[in-house]
């Protein structure tokens, strides 16, 4: 009786040790519940291998020998389920920072084509036919307004000129290349990163804000890297144009 209780505790805290990893593996714990898991094993090993002193030395071997490829099979799950997650969140923010590159592009192709033609656009062949197409007029001034004449009579002295100019949406508005992650493609910052050419969602179209109808947009990544995150610039119940990583 004595010999099989001696074997009892190191059994458990082995057992609970290979459960512990075995849990952890299949479910999203953190590097410390799995570090934790494996430190209980090696411990409930040792234990067992010390309470097996008066077993043969054949036997002992054996035993020694089996425990020690669990524990390294064990090992391996117990590296993977920390290298996983951490690859994954690798990998995301580096697909996220493409994403939101394009999600920028398109919030402002909206707000020029609506600082123009007061709306947004809800389909991504007419938001890039814009971009492409069109162009944004540009004031410039000449001369300064006497603080006795309002700016239309100076103008009709010809003490001041304005001259209005029209610059391409793509040159005006992408023709900057610093600070972006990737060059803006005219005919392709409408669909998604690394998805084989799925466009964003767009959604547009007008909710009334205190008795005045307003403009709104909404644009989504409909096949996120992570399910459970999907980034969107805009809104469809509330006028703002902020993305969700803001």
């Amino acid at each position: 009786m004595n010999d099989i209780k001696k074997f009892v505790f190191p059994a458990v805290l082995t057992g609970g040790g290979v459960f512990m990893i075995i849990y952890a593996s299949f479910t999203e714990q953190n590097a410390a519940f799995v570090l934790g898991a494996f430190a209980v094993l090696i411990a409930g090993a040792i234990s067992l291998v010390a309470a097996l002193s008066n077993l043969t030395q054949q036997v002992r071997l054996i035993l020694s020998v089996v425990l020690g490829l669990l524990i390294a099979v064990l090992a391996f799950m117990d590296y993977n389920s920390i290298k996983v997650p951490i690859e994954f969140q690798a990998e995301k923010e580096r697909r996220y920072a493409h994403v939101v590159q394009r999600l920028k592009d398109i919030r402002t192709a909206q707000l020029a084509h609506k600082a123009i033609y007061q709306r947004y656009l809800g389909n991504t062949d007419s938001l890039v036919a814009f971009v492409k197409n069109d162009s944004i007029p540009f004031i410039k001034a000449i001369g300064e307004v006497p603080d006795t004449l309002t700016e239309e009579e100076a103008i009709r002295r010809g003490l001041v000129s304005r001259d209005t100019n029209y610059v391409s949406v793509k040159d005006s508005l992408f023709g900057n290349t610093e600070d972006r992650i990737h060059s803006f493609l005219p005919d392709s910052f409408v669909i998604v990163p690394f998805s084989g050419g799925t466009p964003f969602k767009l959604e547009a179209g007008m909710i009334e804000r205190s008795g005045v109808d307003v403009a709104v947009f909404q644009a989504t990544d409909p096949v996120p890297f992570d399910s459970r995150d999907p980034m969107q610039v805009g809104s469809m119940t509330d006028p703002k144009t902020n993305g969700n990583w803001e």
